[in-house]
């Protein structure tokens, strides 16, 4: 594949959505009002199942635009299974997933803190997700060389934003993500920087998505928060591909929508913050928390259907 993306054509795109992503984290947005009771239920559920997508054009597949009612956390289709055993045959890793994304994906707060022990956060109800997390260790703990600030769906594919330590040259950091990390795994999760390069975002995740599952690799799918295009077009073509390709969706606008501000702060960008610290309510009014634990929830639903 042969991408031509000039530097003037790719600096813009580096948003202010990821300006701040070095700086300390911001204070979660302050509420007198208790724990909205949906809000637990989002995030306390078990895995719920989606419909079943299939290869057949006579099968009906789930409708895209009713995504804003699937469920937050996924299943694998029948379709995944059999990359992920095909995976297996190319000797993909079954205990590593790798993070394709933005500042949202690279920040240390994106499941990090899972790595570090248990002095960085308490799972409280959900200690079930414990041996979700000791089998995906230490995957969860490295810099994915596709997770990246200002990122896009182009930027993925284009060599120029590769590592240069790390990846080989004309490698992207899509390829070099895959190659260094051997997953079994994809979570990718783009779109808040491709609001003003809309055009691109459907044919580039496209080309995303087929790269990985012809490299065995299972992709998992991330619905964003915030709505900076205006009209959820974004969100809507996530759904739209995964119908199409049967792949998983993690659900994750579904899952902050009952929390304040629907998890986003002022900017209507950045999400709120607090710690990993599942066994206090009030920490899961924020969006990390919440993005963390649906992140694992995910990662535990797609651990049991290849272990089934």
């Amino acid at each position: 594949m042969k991408h031509s993306i000039l530097l003037t054509t790719i600096l813009p795109l580096i948003l202010t959505a990821c300006a701040s992503a070095a700086t300390p984290p911001p204070a979660p947005i302050a509420t007198q009002t208790p724990l909205p009771e949906i809000a637990v239920t989002v995030v306390i559920s078990e895995p719920t199942p989606v419909i079943q997508a299939t290869v057949t054009p006579e099968v009906e597949r789930p409708d895209a635009s009713d995504w804003k009612n699937w469920p937050v956390i996924p299943q694998l289709s029948r379709q995944m299974l059999e990359i992920y055993a095909q995976g297996q045959d190319m000797g993909r890793d079954p205990r590593t997933v790798s993070i394709v994304g933005d500042c949202e994906s690279s920040s240390d707060w994106f499941l990090k803190d899972f790595s570090k022990g248990d002095r960085f956060y308490n799972l409280g109800p959900y200690e079930n997700l414990q041996e979700t997390i000791d089998y995906f260790n230490p995957s969860l703990g490295y810099a994915s060389y596709a997770a990246l600030r200002g990122a896009t769906a182009v930027t993925v594919l284009t060599p120029l934003w590769a590592d240069p330590k790390a990846c080989n040259k004309g490698e992207t950091p899509l390829g070099c993500e895959y190659r260094v990390h051997n997953p079994a795994f994809a979570i990718i999760a783009l779109g808040t920087n491709d609001v003003h390069k809309g055009e691109q975002f459907e044919p580039k995740m496209r080309e995303i998505i087929e790269y990985t599952l012809a490299q065995g690799i299972v992709p998992i799918l991330v619905t964003k928060a915030d709505n900076l295009e205006g009209d959820e077009s974004i969100n809507y073509t996530i759904a739209k591909l995964a119908s199409e390709y049967s792949l998983p969706v993690w659900n994750f606008w579904a899952a902050v929508q009952p929390l304040p501000g629907q998890g986003l702060q002022p900017d209507g960008a950045h999400l709120t913050f607090a710690s990993n610290f599942f066994d206090n309510p009030q920490k899961l009014q924020s969006a990390w928390p919440v993005r963390n634990l649906t992140a694992l929830q995910t990662l535990e639903a797609m651990r049991l259907a290849v272990q089934e």
